[in-house]
């Protein structure tokens, strides 16, 4: 979702050019179509994005975080890919505001238009999605178990696990510990979830779980 798929939501071309604009852009093993136009399905691509944008500014505004505070981090979450302007101090409320939002974002966009205009249950039914966030629970489970000692209580650790998990995986890069003093198996499987990434069609960067789940 690049501006390439911008543009083709924006300017009128000719030929089979949009399809192949966007399969250029677009992430994972094979682009299609939402919708017949291919202009189109750009543009239901970008309201999905400002929508679920949208949703997580008013949100952060809400949890009393600064205008200004909310719309970079509102910038550096939807995009999978930024950086803090605040090195500290945020609530944990902020903090799980920001981990379920990172996660959302590497969702298969095309889950969330099936969602919309089909069903709940066969947008959870595609195997990626599931995959993807049964990755998710697996490492913030394991991370918990390994980190809790040097955390100040189970919630605490939970937190952080959960947080770095879903920056990593989405490759958005925000961070709220020092996690190079983890033990080295969470170290190890931030590592190998900075190279499985996101869902395809999303945001996020990494190989793609949707590749992963054909490999294996």
């Amino acid at each position: 979702m690049g501006v390439l798929v911008f543009i083709i939501a924006i300017v009128p071309l000719s030929g089979g050019s949009n399809i192949n604009l966007m399969r250029a852009e677009s992430p994972g093993p094979s682009v299609g179509k939402l919708v017949p136009k291919v202009k189109h399905t750009a543009r239901i691509l970008y309201i999905i994005y400002l929508g679920l944008s949208l949703i997580e500014f008013v949100i952060l505004i809400a949890a009393k975080m600064p205008v200004f505070d909310a719309m970079n981090t509102t910038f550096g979450t939807a995009g999978t890919g930024g950086f803090g302007i605040k090195n500290g101090g945020y609530s944990v409320t902020i903090q799980w505001i920001v981990t379920i939002f990172m996660m959302l974002f590497g969702v298969n966009f095309n889950a969330y238009y099936i969602m919309i205009f089909g069903s709940i249950k066969k947008a959870l039914s595609m195997e990626e999605v599931r995959a993807y966030f049964g990755i998710i629970l697996t490492a913030i489970v394991i991370i918990t178990i390994n980190i809790y000692s040097i955390c100040s209580g189970v919630w605490d650790a939970v937190t952080k696990s959960a947080f770095q998990v879903g920056s990593i995986i989405t490759t958005t890069g925000f961070a709220t510990t020092d996690f190079n003093i983890w033990p080295q198996t969470s170290k190890t499987i931030l590592v190998l979830l900075m190279f499985i990434g996101a869902c395809a069609g999303s945001t996020g960067g990494g190989i793609k779980v949707s590749r992963f789940v054909i490999l294996i």
